[in-house]
């Protein structure tokens, strides 16, 4: 596509990647599907030097932006034969949750992505998921929506292969789904009991109203006593204005960031087929 313009190192280290064989990696150019796009880069990371295709995960951050939970992800995602395809959607687009644009502008950007991913020849077009943490566990989620991919896709280009959303503040995924349901993609869900977002009151329910449309669909891991953000490293407490109390507690858990990082692998592992 002459859209997609692609920039392509070999690095001679995988270490700097924390994976035990070397790695292609690049940035690749995408734009977003809307009237006017928007244009980004993202960074395509594949677990080894041969020409054949593989499964790739696209990573979305939070509202902090690309931090530590990229690299805490990766390696496993590479080790297991996935790539990974890391976006930037905070840079040029907004400073802080106060100016953040509804996860609906996000939509078209991440399928924006999945079409050139499509087009890339290491990847498998038919393989192609979505994992994002907070803000970006949302947007992955949302985008499971028949609806969506209706609307952005052409009827003979599916939507992502599975999604996994980390608390996703599942109290407000269910306005982007109507009566046409989810797309019957597998839906992995990650979340702490005590989410400042409510998750550990919300995501049970949301979970079964999708799977009343597609059963089985969801997957649910709800981790007690841990707060949002468990598998970025440090701690954060402060003002938000849409978590209980506008309080928001972030906190990293090595139990529950461990066992999420398996789960979402092995899931996507099956998802895969791999």
């Amino acid at each position: 596509m002459a859209s997609v313009r692609i920039t392509l190192s070999i690095l001679a280290s995988a270490a700097l990647f924390g994976c035990a064989s070397l790695i292609s990696h690049e940035t690749l150019r995408f734009k977003g599907l809307e009237t006017s796009p928007k244009h980004f880069s993202g960074i395509l990371t594949v677990p080894k030097e041969s020409q054949e295709s593989v499964p790739v995960v696209v990573l979305v951050h939070g509202s902090a932006g690309v931090d530590s939970r990229y690299t805490f992800h990766r390696p496993a995602l590479l080790d297991a034969g996935i790539g990974t395809f890391e976006v930037d959607f905070k840079t040029n687009v907004f400073t802080s949750p106060s100016d953040r644009p509804p996860i609906a502008t996000f939509q078209p950007w991440a399928f924006g992505a999945l079409k050139a991913l499509r087009s890339h020849p290491r990847v498998d077009a038919k393989r192609i998921a979505i994992m994002g943490f907070s803000l970006g566990g949302h947007l992955s989620v949302s985008v499971a929506s028949r609806k969506l991919v209706t609307r952005w896709l052409t009827p003979d280009q599916p939507g992502f292969t599975a999604h996994v959303g980390f608390y996703p503040a599942c109290k407000w995924l269910k306005q982007h789904f109507d009566v046409t349901g989810p797309t019957g993609a597998p839906i992995l869900i990650l979340s702490g009991e005590k989410d400042s977002w409510g998750d550990g009151e919300t995501c049970k329910s949301f979970g079964d109203w999708l799977n009343e449309a597609q059963p089985g669909v969801v997957s649910l891991t709800m981790y007690p006593n841990v707060h949002h953000g468990f598998d970025r490293k440090g701690s954060w407490k402060g003002y938000a204005p849409f978590a209980q109390n506008k309080t928001a507690i972030l906190q990293w858990d090595a139990e529950a960031a461990h066992d999420s990082r398996k789960r979402a692998v092995a899931f996507l592992r099956q998802a895969f087929d791999l």
